[in-house]
């Protein structure tokens, strides 16, 4: 499902020095980072803050480019796709679950659920509404379809995120410290709800922590240190 072949990322800080005579400074954030994961498994990439996980993850979603190497989802190499056809490629293949929900505050609970259905234009309106109804109401907010993001608590925001995850069958679910902005007690009980529908639906789980008790959770732990796989 997912391979990830010599990748570095390196970003530019500017020049150390004044005028042309500035020597230009970079930061590597990632060293050569190489794993694969095969379709159905789950994978927890742990480590401390600052580590490089999250941009990580952002290239596996091709929500940003390597500076070298090369990252294939489902075959398709992402460093010879544009924005647009990384997009495309998301919709039909990923769902993702942000630390800060990332749900539009404009929408509803409803509407935001079913916003990636309409945009893969491949259900009906009705469709779409009737798929996105199921999926709040599998994650226990059948009665809270029309409420806005400012009304929902975390973890009913959060519960939103999945459902709007889920609902187009990923083939691959990433998961950006998903439980980073609740308490224990409703951290738990998502952890729990995404474990279920990850297993009901069968998608290979990728997810990014710092938790060692999420981690083991997942079939396999790559541990990250100072931009390198250890």
């Amino acid at each position: 499902m997912v391979e990830v072949l010599g990748v570095g990322k390196v970003v530019p800080l500017g020049n150390l020095g004044s005028g042309d005579a500035g020597v230009a400074q970079t930061l590597t954030i990632l060293h050569e980072i190489s794993f694969s994961v095969a379709a159905g498994e789950s994978v927890a990439i742990v480590g401390a803050s600052g580590s490089g996980k999250s941009t990580l993850l952002g290239l596996l979603a091709g929500l940003d480019t390597a500076s070298h190497g090369r990252v294939l989802l489902a075959g398709a190499d992402l460093s010879v796709l544009d924005e647009d056809a990384r997009a495309a490629l998301r919709g039909r293949f990923l769902g993702f679950v942000f630390q800060s929900f990332q749900l539009l505050p404009a929408l509803t609970a409803l509407e935001n659920v079913m916003l990636p259905l309409e945009l893969a234009g491949v259900l009906s309106a009705r469709e779409a509404r009737a798929s996105a109804q199921q999926m709040l109401t599998r994650v226990g907010l059948g009665e809270r379809l029309g409420h806005y993001p400012k009304h929902l608590s975390g973890g009913e925001q959060q519960r939103v995120a999945l459902a709007r995850a889920f609902a187009p069958r990923p083939q691959l679910l990433l998961a950006d410290e998903p439980t980073g902005n609740l308490d224990a007690a409703t951290g738990t009980a998502i952890i729990e709800l995404m474990f279920q529908m990850n297993a009901e639906a069968g998608t290979t789980l990728i997810l990014v922590t710092h938790d060692d008790r999420l981690a083991a959770r997942c079939g396999r732990v790559l541990r990250m240190v100072g931009g390198r796989l250890m």
